[in-house]
This record gives structure tokens, sequence and C-alpha cells, in this order.
């Protein structure tokens, strides 16, 4: 059976928006269809859910009738036929058991179910059929109540969401429980039967009855009444604004507390954590009530008027399946993303800090307050809050230089996402659980949030800003489809006259939505005339990948080496077809496009042009803006991986890395190098004459920045370090891996304390050249540790050890309480990468303890990845090692063919390194001559300059 959407606009916004304004875009009579094959897991949309009254009384310990870690729950929906006939209701649920059922008017008149089948429930689909008696239909428009009894489950961990159970130790010493939520995205279906799609908007009123020797319980709005039951408290909270199901939430425990408050009644904003956390909630209070009113100005709605008496909570627990979840009214962090103490958390991590609750206040107006239809188009939720985590963070402190860092940390991620042939669309279909969890991926936040970016610089500041507000104010509490979105920008657009009328906005951005990658634009310059020949295709970083016939909306922006502007861009042209040409002055000299890098898009160049910028780095790298180096470099690594430029000619550019010493350019250049150096792990003399060289470039930067601290540095200065000396020491940098040790034995015998942002590379140094002992040392430490930043730093050292006692110890740790389910993936792939011989040892582990390790790490997705990280470890004894495990157990270890794909991959790899290692050593060793001819024609070309 098909089920039709029909899309409709009011009149009147019609009349407004033809006759007002010239708008380039089809208003919409969509008649969108869903087959069955796309909608098996979706409901369908004959009731309208419009509010829900929920009770929740959790069992912590057994009682005569119910186990432990469960609770009765009870649901009643309010629900609206949207159309007559109806003989059958389908919600989604995902509970433990159905206790019972029954269907009522609105006058609670009962509305007779089939008294043979009064219900069906298909676990498959997560769908609950209840059957109304031979007859018996709905009425259109007539409301309904739906109440359901059932049983559910408080989970053993974070990963399975739903309802979960969490603990941490006390001051007391003591185990202390707590229950949480996490319901994004299908998991409101396991706390109560519910319309579980974020197209379906409700009000909810919570009831929760806790243990009365609990502190009182958290959800989305303050509590409204409190009263003794029994050896319960019945807790029954303020009604929440109208939102998807997925926002509900509640925690209950014995002693979370609020640890910093703004005391501020009108505009309450309060950090809430475990009690001995206190101390840690303080510089995320300092961020929050600032950035909560940077958001209010910018999209020019209030956030506490979005519903009466509305909070701000931010809640930090130990267990967390992901980083934050922005639920209404009450978000939830994992610790490390949101408690920050002095002396223990390192610059990231505070960065993240403030990123972070960025990124899900901004929910409150693009998720929450408008919500995509449906997760085909998550981008619409995640991809504003990932442009926004960077940009309001920016507006309250521009001191950490945020903007600019979006462009290593989402535009150039979105670039390395988006570069396969394999990948997908912004738009793209889903349909089962694991398929919209797996939507929420790079491409959503990180490709999202640099169309954004293009979108904004294309548009300028104010429109952007505007067609924000639009669609906002339009959508409020409602769903949303990204025509709604086009819409807004269209009409932002007209108004303002910021772009070419010959362009459209609808076309321009639905072809960045609907289509997948993003093109590399190829430039050649005629230096005798200056004309400047463009031509777009579609950019794979595999050199065999197919070409395709795509052509983008590129807005372009350059600048040239005689009259160099890197702050204007706005877009001078823009490139609609797959070739276009640019006349400029006929001079020699370099040209750069995509000005400090804004656009989703790599830029290749000529030969010339190519040496010419490589020669213009070498003289005076300053003269090039730093991000637009940082783009180079960036882009070059990806050329040379997808041959589209020599090795020869890409270490030629490289070259002026040996002089750089600015975090934004080395950023890329350490993860460019990583990658060609890793494809050498299996060859040790390629490996430690790569090495040689590496060092080589890195002498400038290290000698800049130094081995310490410094009171004056600056936050992206304390980052360069950060990642610079990890990376020295990790390729064997004689005075960082002297000076790690030093700090590392300084820590052990005298107590002297390392800076949390060194800690990572001593600490893991020191573990390396340690022994037993050393490691025992900071295995304890990080269980006396109260600080989740410092425990993740510690566990990552863990693995670099190379003791074999330290590493069977370390696997057993993986296993037990000591390592939270959350992070057992990362603690595994920690040791291979502390040293690639663990990988052996831990394949050993693997192979004795499949099942355990298998039930540890919950879902059968991060499985999945123990297996591929492991192989991406291993050497080809290793692979052969594995494979035959794998082929030998297929029916006890149903993942096999992952693993064996895995395998497939990682020689894969090694081939590359094999094949290519004599040519990528050759370039890297001649580089420096090389560039002597280009800095002579440098030369020559600015004496003929003066000549002109």
């Amino acid at each position: 059976m098909t089920l039709i959407i029909k899309l409709t606009i009011l009149s009147v916004l019609l009349t407004f928006v033809k006759t007002d304004f010239p708008l380039d875009f089809d208003v919409p009579d969509v008649e969108i269809e869903r087959s069955d094959a796309e909608t098996m897991f979706r409901l369908p949309e004959d009731l309208d859910p419009i509010h829900y009254d929920a009770e929740i009384i959790p069992y912590f310990e057994a009682t005569s009738n119910r186990e432990a870690f469960t609770f009765d729950g009870l649901v009643t929906i309010y629900v609206r036929a949207t159309r007559s006939g109806i003989n059958s209701l389908i919600v989604q649920e995902n509970v433990r058991e159905i206790l019972h059922i029954t269907v009522t008017d609105e006058a609670n008149v009962p509305i007779l179910l089939n008294p043979m089948n009064p219900f069906e429930r298909l676990r498959q689909f997560h769908f609950l059929r209840i059957n109304l008696g031979d007859g018996v239909t709905l009425e259109n428009n007539r409301v309904y109540k739906l109440t359901i009894g059932y049983l559910g489950n408080i989970n053993e961990t974070p990963l399975s969401r739903g309802v979960f159970r969490g603990s941490y130790k006390g001051s007391d010493g003591r185990i202390h429980w707590y229950a949480a939520t996490h319901l994004q995205p299908t998991n409101s279906r396991q706390v109560f039967p519910s319309f579980d799609e974020p197209g379906f908007k409700s009000t909810f009123n919570i009831t929760i009855y806790r243990p009365i020797h609990f502190t009182e319980s958290y959800s989305n709005m303050r509590i409204a009444e409190s009263t003794v039951v029994g050896d319960r408290v019945k807790e029954v909270f303020h009604q929440t604004p109208r939102m998807s199901a997925y926002l509900v939430t509640f925690h209950i425990s014995e002693e979370f507390t609020v640890i910093a408050d703004n005391n501020d009644a009108a505009r309450p904003y309060r950090i809430l954590a475990r009690p001995n956390a206190r101390g840690q909630g303080e510089y995320a209070l300092e961020v929050g009530p600032p950035l909560t009113r940077w958001f209010e100005d910018y999209f020019g709605i209030d956030y506490y008027t979005m519903g009466p008496d509305m909070k701000n909570d931010q809640i930090a627990v130990p267990d967390w399946a992901s980083g934050a979840t922005e639920n209404w009214g009450f978000v939830s962090y994992r610790e490390v993303r949101l408690l920050y103490e002095e002396g223990e958390t390192n610059a990231l991590d505070k960065k993240y800090i403030g990123t972070i609750t960025a990124h899900e206040l901004a929910h409150k107006w693009f998720g929450n307050l408008v919500t995509c239809r449906w997760w085909d188009n998550v981008w619409i939720n995640e991809g504003f809050a990932s442009y926004f985590e960077y940009f309001a963070m920016d507006g309250v402190d521009p001191s950490m230089e945020l903007e600019a860092q979006f462009n290593l940390f989402y535009l150039q991620s979105a670039l390395s996402a988006d570069q396969s042939a394999s990948t997908r669309a912004l738009q793209h279909t889903v349909n089962t659980p694991a398929q919209v969890t797996g939507h929420f991926s790079g491409i959503s936040y990180s490709k999202g949030a640099s169309l954004l970016l293009m979108l904004k610089h294309f548009v300028t500041e104010n429109t952007f800003r505007k067609a924000l507000n639009y669609f906002l104010v339009d959508r409020s509490y409602e769903h949303a489809f990204p025509f709604h979105l086009y819409q807004s920008f269209a009409k932002a657009v007209a108004e303002d006259s910021t772009v070419d009328r010959s362009i459209n906005m609808t076309e321009f951005m639905r072809y960045w939505v609907e289509e997948r990658g993003y093109p590399v634009l190829n430039v050649n310059v005629n230096m005798n005339t200056g004309l400047i020949e463009l031509t777009q295709e579609r950019f794979f970083i595999s050199a065999s990948a197919q070409t395709t016939d795509q052509a983008w909306h590129l807005p372009l922006t350059y600048t040239t080496g005689s009259n160099p502007d890197w702050n204007n861009l706005k877009a001078s042209e823009v490139m609609t077809g797959k070739t276009h040409r640019i006349q400029k002055e006929a001079r020699h000299e370099w040209v750069i496009f995509n000005l400090q890098q804004k656009g989703i898009y790599r830029v290749n160049y000529d030969t010339h042009n190519w040496e010419m910028i490589a020669s213009a780095l070498k003289q005076n790298r300053e003269n090039i803006h730093y991000l637009n180096r940082a783009q180079i470099v960036d882009d070059v690594f990806a050329l040379m991986r997808s041959e589209r430029i020599t090795f020869n000619l890409g270490f030629q550019i490289l070259e002026f890395l040996k002089d750089e010493t600015n975090f934004f350019v080395w950023y890329p250049a350490v993860s460019g190098f990583t990658w060609l150096r890793n494809r050498f792990l299996h060859l040790p003399d390629t490996l430690a004459e790569f090495d040689a060289i590496l060092l080589g470039y890195l002498n400038a930067v290290i000698n800049e920045l130094g081995y310490d601290v410094r009171p004056a540095d600056t936050h992206t200065t304390i980052l360069n370090r950060f990642f610079i000396l990890a990376y020295a020491c990790n390729i064997g940098h004689e005075g960082c891996l002297n000076n790690a040790v030093e700090k590392f034995t300084a820590l052990r015998t005298n107590g002297v304390s390392v800076n949390p942002n060194l800690r990572r590379h001593v600490f893991c140094e020191g573990l390396r050249d340690g022994g037993y002992e050393d490691w025992r040392f900071l295995y304890q430490r990080r269980l006396n540790s109260n600080n989740m930043g410092d425990q993740v730093a510690m566990l990552r050292a863990l693995g670099c050890t190379t003791n074999e006692r330290a590493i069977q110890e370390f696997l057993q740790m993986v296993l037990s309480d000591d390592v939270k389910a959350q992070d057992r993936v990362n603690a595994l792939t920690f040791l291979y990468m502390g040293d690639r011989n663990n990988a052996k040892v831990a394949l050993q582990f693997v192979k004795q303890r499949v099942n355990d390790i298998r039930r540890a790490v919950v879902l059968p997705a991060w499985f999945d990845n123990v297996l591929i990280n492991l192989a991406s470890y291993l050497d080809e004894e290793g692979l052969q090692d594995m494979e035959a495990w794998l082929r030998a157990n297929q029916a006890t270890v149903p993942e096999f063919q992952t693993g064996l794909n895995a395998i497939t991959s990682a020689r894969t790899n090694m081939q590359w390194g094999t094949d290519r290692a004599s040519a990528i050593l050759r370039a890297a060793r001649g580089s420096a001559a090389i560039v002597v001819p280009t800095i002579m024609l440098l030369l020559t070309t600015s004496i003929a300059m003066m000549i002109r």
C-alpha cells in the first residue's frame, strides 16, 4: 500500500510570495509518495499525536514482582484521526512487555477492541498495532485517548540508549547508581510506546515516582508538584513545549546536584553533576549564558519564551553514548564535554566544552523549535548546530580563533569524508533504526555545516541571518523539509538583492543537498594573455574512480600575486557549468582560488602556477593568508593521493613547511604526513628514511614552540604544541622523547605535575620507555583521578606500553568496569596506536575472548569497528593469522565478512605504500633541490613586473 503525504502552502503565503518578491523558486505543490520498501519502519500518518501523559516507576533493586533495573510505565497518548475509517492504531514500541491497552474518546467512552486479537507486537519493525472491534472505526478530526501499561528495561549501558543505568564512585567510596535517558534518534519507543519520528510533535507531561531516599529528579521542565506516596516521591513536571518524542528526557539519581548556577530566576542556567565533581562546572557556566544570549540576538527569537517557565539545565553524566544530546530544557553531556578542572583539563577538551555547549544550545532553534521531517535530512538539525558551535562560540570568545578553526575541524573534515565513490548526499534515504543512526555521520555534520559557511559568504552575513529568521519563524514548533529552507533563502536574497538574479537559489541549494561529493576546480592560467580557464569535475580520492557529469554552482573567489587581497570573500564569479573563463590583466603572477577556503571544493592548478605558488611560499609564506596555506597543504596531500599531481610537485610545494610554525597550517600537514607514513609501517627501511625526512620538517616549529607551555601562549599555540609534540615523539624526535621521559620520571619520582597540555605525549613516551611498574603507576593514577579528561588522557597513554604483562592487564582492563562501555573500542585502538606490535597480542586476546568483547562493546557496529581497527594495525603475518581464524570460525563469528573486508583493505593500503615508496622518498628527498629554480623564476618574475 502506498502512503501519500500532501504538503500544502497556505494560499495567503503563496499570494504574498508571488506578488511582493520576484522569487526564483516554484512554490511546491508537493506530492511525495513513499513506497512500502522505503517505509517498512515508518508509521502511517493517519494519526496525529497531540499530547502524552507518561508515568515512570523505576526499580533499582528487585522487589517481589519486579526485577532490578526495570521500570513500570503508563502512557496516555491523545491522538487526532486524520481520516475516517481507521480500524487499527499503530505506534512504535520497543519495551519489555505490554501489560494492558485501552482506547477511549475524549469523553472517556471506551472504544471496543478486537476481543480475539486486541493488539499485536510486530517486533521486527518496533510496531504495536491496536486492533479495533469489527466494524469499529475512528472518525476524521476527532481526538482519542490511547492508554498503555507496560514494563520497560533500564539498560545496562548508555550504548543501548532508551532508559539506561550508569554509576560512579562517590566520596563515600560506594558505587552510586542513576538512571538516565538517551532517546535520539529512535529510542523514545524504549521509554514509552510513541510516535517515534521527528516529524510528529506533541506536548508531554512527565511524572516520575522516585525512591524516597533519592534526590529530586530532573526532566525537560521544572517540577510542578512533589508528593510522598509510600516509599516513593511522586514528581510531576510542567508540560513541555510542542516537540518531537526523542527530545523527552529524565534523570533519576541518589545524589546528582547543581554544581554551578547563575542564580537568575528569569533566565536560569545551571550545571548539574555528581556531587564529587563540584568545582568543575564553572567554565561551562561561564560560556553558557553568553552563548544563549548570542543565539537569541542572532536568530531574533528568545529562548526563554519558547515555552512557559523554560529552564536551561546542562548535566554531566559519567556514562553517555555520544558527546551530548540536546533535550529541550535539560541537555545531557558526557563528563569530558562539560566539566573543566584547572590543572587537569587540556586546551583541546576546554575548547570542546565551549563548542559542544554551543552545538547543543543551537539545537534549541535548529532541531527542537524546528525539526527535520525525517532523519533523511538530519543535516537540517545537525549541520546548523555544527556550524554554530564554532561561530557562536567565536562570538563569545574570539581569542580562541574558532572561526578559523572551523576550516580544520569541519570544512577539511567534510572534504575528507565526502571524497570516496561510496559517499552519501546530505539528503539520503534511511529506513531502519540502524540506517538512521548511520546517517548521523560526518557528512550530515561537517558537510552540512560547510554548506552553511559557503552560503553565508555567498549571500552575505545579513541576508544569511535574515533567511534563518524567516525559516525559524515560519516553521516554529513544526517539522521542516529542505524546500522550506530554500524558500527562506530565496525570499531573503530577493529582498536584499545580494545575489545576481540569474542565480536560482533553490537550485543552487538543492544541488548541494541532493548530490553526493564535491568538485575539484582545475585552474589553467595563460600568463601571456591573463585568461584563466576553469573546469570542474567531481573529486575522487581514488585515481581509478569513474568520472561523473556532475556540475555544481560554485561561488568563486580568487586573488593574484601582484595585488593579493585575502579578505574579499564575496564571490566575484559563479561557475554554473563544467567550464568557465575569467579574464584578468596579463601578468606573470600566481593566482589562488577559494580565499580563506570558504567554499566546498579543492583547487588544482597548472604546473607552472603551482611552481610559482611554491616559490612564493618558500620566499615569504606570510604573503599568503594562513588559511590558504592550510588549504594548499590539505589540497596537495589529496591531489597527490588521487594522482592529480606528482609527488615531486607536491613535495616541492610542501617544502615551505620546513619554515612554517602556524597551527592552522601544521594541523593538515600532520594529518597528511601521517596518512603517508602509515602506508610504510610494513616497510622498516622506508619508514626509517621517511621519518628522518619528516624530522627535518619539524625543526622550525618545535624550536618555535619549545617543550613547555608558556603563560603568554595563545589558545592555538597551545593546541599546536599539543599536536606537534605528540607527532614528533611518535616518529622519534630525540629532543621530544628525552624531554617527555624526563617529565614523566619527575612525575613518578617527585610528584612534579605535568601540564595537561603536555600529558598526551609525556605519559605515552614515559610508558614506552618504562616497564611494568611505570604502567601500574599510571594505571593507579587513573583510578584515583576525579576528572574525566585526565582519565581519558591516561587511558590513551596506558596503551603505549610495550611490556607484555602490562599489555595483558590492559586487555583485561578493557573488559572490566574500570573502562566505561563507551570507551572500550577506543581503548583497544589506543593499544594498537601505542605500538603496532601490540596488535598481534590483541588479536590472540580477541580470538580467545570474542564473545566477551562483543558483549562489552554492546553495539554490533562497534564490534565491527573492533575488527576493522585491529586489521588496520596488523602486519602481513598478523593478517594471515586473523584471516585463518575468521575463515575457520564463520559460524561463531558472524561478523567474519567485515573482518575479511578489513584485511583486504589493510593489504591494499600496504600495497599502495609498497608501490609508491621509492617515488615518495625520491620526491621528499629532492624537494629542497627542486625549489631552487622556482625561486629564480620568482626573482625573474619580480624583475619583469618592475620593468612593466
